[in-house]
């Protein structure tokens, strides 16, 4: 004790000014473990919102998928008319679903790439995954309305390359989804290149599955080549096949 007032005395402070340092020392504490505090929680609550928000449009996108192929079953398997009307309501849930809540799947990708605005990924979603499932439902829908007109959807079904759409929008989904939710982790570092990285490698590999191949588009069928009237010369068409 002694020493410690011989340290306090050589360095000519009294016993006011040590109990106000003191004081300030404390009161400057405090608001400083509050400050990063009231950060780590609403870093949290903005990590746990964006999760949030990724689920749901997975949840979106998976339910309208997995509806359209039960009602692509139906038809294929030639199911009671009962059972493709029930599917189809259900599916049309899904759809309708889908279009009130397309706009904030929009915003779910631009509020997970934060300031970075993910641009390509936006134009990739619209013009590729949502372009997809359009076709998707095209297609299904014609193939509907050709079973209750008492036609064989079958061939429409395989002239849309349905099964080929089915696929696409599970991997491009699956992905985009997957990338997505890897771009919510919680994470406190100060260092921006990390993130940069991880915005490359979600861009790349949505890219990777979500491009059309080439020999696929456009998704519609080709139209149907009409027989020629008799006595019709039909001009000879070069083959570009390789």
């Amino acid at each position: 004790m002694s020493s410690s007032m011989g340290w306090l005395k050589s360095a000519g402070l009294t016993r006011q000014q040590i109990v106000t340092f003191a004081l300030l020392s404390t009161i400057l504490n405090g608001i400083v473990t509050a400050a990063v505090g009231t950060w780590l929680a609403q870093t949290y609550a903005t990590q746990q919102s964006q999760r949030k928000s990724v689920e749901s449009l997975t949840h979106m996108i998976y339910d309208r998928r997995t509806r359209a192929g039960m009602v692509v079953s139906s038809l294929r398997r030639n199911a009671p008319l009962d059972e493709i009307q029930f599917r189809k309501r259900a599916y049309d849930e899904a759809y309708v679903d889908w279009n009130k809540n397309v706009m904030l799947s929009l915003f779910v990708i631009r509020e997970v790439g934060g300031e970075l605005k993910f641009a390509a990924l936006e134009r990739m979603f619209e013009d590729d995954l949502v372009g997809a499932m359009v076709e998707v439902d095209r297609c299904l829908t014609k193939a509907y309305d050709r079973k209750l007109a008492g036609e064989d959807p079958i061939s429409l079904l395989d002239g849309c390359r349905m099964s080929e759409l089915h696929q696409f929008v599970l991997e491009c989904g699956s992905t985009f989804t997957d990338e997505l939710y890897n771009l919510t982790r919680l994470s406190f570092s100060p260092f921006r290149g990390k993130w940069e990285k991880q915005k490359k490698i979600a861009v790349t590999n949505i890219r990777k599955d979500c491009a059309r191949p080439a020999a696929a588009e456009p998704w519609a069928p080709a139209p149907q080549a009409t027989a020629p009237a008799t006595g019709a010369t039909v001009p000879a068409v070069p083959s570009t096949a390789k």
